[in-house]
């Protein structure tokens, strides 16, 4: 398994990580969920050669009322910005605790045929009880169990199609070859789901899943669930540990450990330290105080958060960092112009080429669909000459 020296996640949501960022940029609701600063963040970050993008959701807002927290799901961010890149990774955050899981497979399917490939899914859990009770359900007393069947009927849905099942026969009017298609029949323990998917199986087979370390409990099948496992620390030696420990044997282990880094850098002439007073000054009562208490921290000049990236690079237990930026609109423009260009100049990352899909960038393979039994020749399937329905 082979993948760029060093991935670069960001996370694109709203107007920053901290949650004073859109009441210091002085940013309204409209420009919040404005589809043109979307697509100019996003281009910006593929142009800089960031491997993926993260788009964060939440059905409530982190502040009752406030107007800072006005965002579009991110499924429908994600698609829409599939159509201005090329490149870049595309991964929304869907929950994996109350939407419906047959839902939840059908839509990213759909992201990954809109993105050519470059679908991923940050598959996250729902703490909150005004949560649950906003879809009408009782909280659900163990999310890891839930996470682990939302994320195993997904991936087995995205298999019911077999990559053959479109035959578009106009002679005979036949659109797909039934004897590619198959029931999932998936019963879990809180719910049961039944296939096969409405959307033919993604272009990666398999989207790219992240997920926070721990927060999906292990496959009853010895099945890899998690891809892409995100990771904090309080210093680059925890986070290392914490790597290791997430890419671990087993169906627990994921194949690639990504370290969550939130950032506040010197920009728009003023040192971190001073921006990042003013953005918890400004903090809304009832927002997350404290910024940080997960995620690996860095506040200070490029040069410092170039040389944390090049530690981070150097471990085999790291495969990536996805930067949180305080402040998009501040701390972007110093990543793309101080940080990222020394990482490229130093060989310790690569942008991601035109046309790869997402996996190919990681250096995933492409999973082989769970229903097919036909034989192989080569590494290939025997496929027959005609299709029959």
């Amino acid at each position: 398994m082979t993948h760029t020296p060093l991935i670069v996640g960001l996370d694109v949501d709203g107007a920053g990580s901290h949650p004073a960022a859109a009441t210091v940029a002085g940013l309204s609701p409209a420009d919040l969920v404005g589809a043109a600063r979307l697509a100019r963040t996003v281009r910006q970050a593929e142009n800089a050669g960031v491997t993926f993008a993260t788009f964060a959701d939440a059905l409530l807002p982190a502040v009752a009322g406030s107007p800072a927290s006005a965002r579009l799901d991110a499924v429908t961010r994600a698609a829409f910005v599939a159509r201005t890149t090329t490149a870049i990774g595309l991964v929304p955050q869907v929950a994996t605790t109350y939407p419906e899981p047959f839902h939840v497979a059908a839509q990213l399917a759909s992201l990954d045929i809109a993105a050519t490939g470059r679908g991923g899914w940050l598959a996250a859990t729902t703490t909150t009880p005004e949560t649950a009770s906003a879809y009408g359900r009782d909280p659900v007393p163990d999310l890891g169990r839930e996470a682990r069947d939302v994320v195993q009927v997904v991936r087995d849905l995205w298999d019911s199609w077999e990559d053959d099942a479109v035959i578009r026969d106009v002679a005979t009017g036949r659109y797909v070859d039934r004897d590619r298609l198959h029931h999932v029949d998936f019963v879990g323990e809180a719910f049961s789901v039944k296939g096969p998917l409405i959307t033919p199986r993604p272009p990666q087979g398999q989207l790219v899943v992240l997920a926070a370390s721990g927060e999906v409990a292990p496959s009853a099948r010895d099945e890899r669930l998690v891809d892409v496992a995100l990771v904090g620390g309080d210093d680059v030696a925890s986070a290392r540990t914490a790597a290791r420990g997430a890419t671990g044997a087993g169906p627990d282990g994921a194949a690639l450990a990504v370290v969550d880094l939130e950032v506040v850098l010197d920009a728009d002439g003023r040192t971190a330290a001073t921006r990042l007073r003013e953005l918890d000054a400004a903090t809304p009562a009832g927002a997350r105080t404290g910024w940080g208490g997960g995620p690996l921290r860095y506040s200070g000049d490029a040069a410092g958060l170039a040389g944390l990236l090049a530690e981070l690079a150097a471990s085999g237990d790291v495969a990536g960092v996805r930067l949180l930026p305080a402040l998009l609109d501040a701390d972007l423009p110093a990543l793309v112009s101080d940080v990222l260009p020394a990482l490229r100049a130093a060989r310790l990352t690569a942008a991601p080429r035109a046309g790869a899909t997402l996996r190919d960038t990681l250096g995933l393979p492409r999973p082989a669909n769970r229903y097919d039994t036909r034989p192989r020749a080569g590494g290939r399937h025997t496929l027959p000459t005609t299709a029959t329905a």
